[in-house]
């Protein structure tokens, strides 16, 4: 049985006393310590499935289950990190990677080495006194990754949350987040629009259509060195992904193996 399992999800809403569909029909299996992108234009229900999946909102019809558990309603044990960082500002950099240790319980004695790992693996060790408003929007979010990984979650999802991000400060976070979610062994769920994001962070792509939002298709990624974007593997997959958003609009989808 797969960790993640999605099973003919539907998702739909009423729209001017109309119903309106969102998602169609989606079968996903997802395994333990895999990086899944999901990865489509707008409109085509990433953010939908990512919150169905993590609990916050319930499907139609059909069936979602983590480690055989159907899901009903966010866990401790998943984590979500969102475009917004979702800083308290009265909190330092610390204080902030802190908070969900202090929800789970976890005695004081213990916390400060947590989150001195944390604050040093996401590179802010300077910066452990700042508060929020001190801080570029790049370091925020990675005080948003630490506070999400110090609680050692099974899952972490996360809904674009370079979005806002400069280009240079979201190519370094990319490389970033790939490395200390492999090196953690994390289930990841990333929602993405961005083509060479993807390629970057995913150990598969799962690519959706829109309107509703079906599975195309799903592309595994197999590049050695993902940091390098002018590889031929990495540019090869890069143009074979984006091929597939034209024929989508065709219902021509090929499958890439």
């Amino acid at each position: 049985m797969s960790y993640i399992s999605v099973r003919h999800a539907h998702k739909e809403f009423i729209n001017n006393g109309a119903p309106l569909t969102i998602l169609e029909d989606i079968n996903l299996d997802i395994e333990r310590g895999e990086f899944i992108c999901l990865l489509g234009p707008s409109g085509s229900g990433k953010s939908t499935l990512l919150n169905a999946m993590a609990g916050f909102e319930l499907i139609s019809s059909g069936s979602i289950t983590i480690d055989g558990e159907p899901v009903k309603a966010p866990q401790l044990r998943y984590v979500t990190v969102f475009q917004n960082y979702g800083l308290l500002p009265w909190r330092t950099v610390e204080s902030n990677i802190a908070l969900g240790l202090e929800s789970k319980g976890v005695p004081k004695s213990e916390r400060a080495a947590i989150v001195d790992k944390y604050v040093t693996m996401v590179g802010l060790g300077h910066a452990r006194h700042r508060y929020p408003a001190e801080l570029s929007g790049g370091m925020q979010q990675r005080v948003s990754i630490a506070r999400a990984l110090a609680v050692d979650p099974d899952i972490i999802f996360m809904d674009e949350p370079l979005g806002a991000l400069d280009a240079l400060t979201r190519i370094h976070l990319q490389d970033e987040i790939s490395r200390i979610c492999r090196e953690e062994g994390k289930t990841v769920i990333f929602v993405t629009h961005d083509i060479e994001e993807a390629v970057v962070l995913a150990d598969r792509i799962v690519l959706l259509s829109a309107n509703p939002g079906r599975v195309q298709t799903i592309i595994p990624v197999n590049i050695i060195d993902r940091t390098d974007r002018t590889s031929a593997s990495f540019v090869n997959i890069r143009n074979h992904i984006f091929e597939q958003f034209q024929l989508a609009r065709e219902d021509k989808i090929e499958f890439y193996i």
